[in-house]
């Protein structure tokens, strides 16, 4: 295990898997301008090592994934348009990051996830949660103006109706709801939440990465780009004609778990 810390973002890999921790748990990881800054330089980095094969994001504690932006910070880094535009572009960028990422990413929801913080989830691939897990956007209740790619991406997700309802009702809404809608793939009971998370991490880990890979850049495509269509069909003959699918077979019919390793 190999970790980087600061005060208020932990990062760590952890047997090919990288983990990025929101730890500000006194303020229910709220997520400062230092925390996003901090959170594109940690997924850069996950970027740049080959070794990772999954990135998990958490927040500290059992109260809360994040309840969303510092407010403390309201007066210093959003009451001003340069400042708010400051603000609002260290976000842009980490999340874009995260949804640009070219492996898997998972969002691990325990508590509360609040505007910012939910928009950092649904930049992830899959979100997962406690069944005591609370959801909301309440930018219409503070009078700011949502991100257009952050909306878009939420209905993307959730399908306009149910957008239109998180956001015109600003309102909290459980687990239950937030898998009804789409919002997340699965809940878990408190008892069993860290055994079930660490399954399907394992599970994503210990898969085909260049199948994973391959599949995550043709379900992020769009259609009308013809460029990310050729280079769906490149990565396509990379799975086929690599050492992982030959241990796939072989595997298979030695009736054994597969020893991927990535080429």
């Amino acid at each position: 295990m190999s970790n980087n810390s600061s005060k208020s973002v932990i990062s760590y890999t952890d047997n090919k898997v990288g983990y990025i921790k929101l730890n500000s748990p006194s303020k229910l990881n709220a997520i400062s301008l230092k925390m996003w800054e901090n959170i594109g330089l940690i997924v850069n980095d996950f970027k740049n090592n080959s070794e990772i094969r999954c990135l998990v994001i958490r927040g500290e504690g059992d109260k809360a994934f994040s309840a969303g932006a510092d407010i403390s910070e309201f007066n210093k880094n959003r009451s001003k348009i340069e400042e708010v535009k400051k603000y609002e572009n260290a976000s842009k960028v980490s999340m874009n990051l995260l949804q640009k990422f070219p492996k898997p990413t998972v969002a691990v929801i325990n508590g509360y996830c609040i505007g910012g913080g939910l928009a950092t989830a649904l930049s992830c691939d899959m979100r997962f949660a406690s069944e005591k897990s609370t959801f909301a956007i309440p930018a219409a209740k503070l009078g700011l103006a949502y991100d257009y790619a952050g909306v878009k991406r939420l209905r993307d997700i959730v399908g306009p109706s149910n957008a239109k309802h998180i956001f015109y009702t600003a309102r909290q809404f459980n687990t239950k709801e937030a898998l009804q809608m789409g919002l997340i793939e699965k809940a878990f009971a408190e008892d069993v939440f860290e055994e079930q998370i660490l399954k399907i991490i394992n599970s994503i880990r210990d898969n085909a990465p260049l199948t994973i890979a391959s599949t995550k850049m043709s379900i992020d495509a769009e259609v009308s780009d013809k460029e990310m269509y050729k280079k769906c069909l490149e990565a396509e003959k990379i799975c086929f004609q690599s050492k992982d699918y030959e241990e796939g077979r072989l595997a298979f019919s030695e009736k054994r778990k597969p020893i991927f390793k990535g080429h």
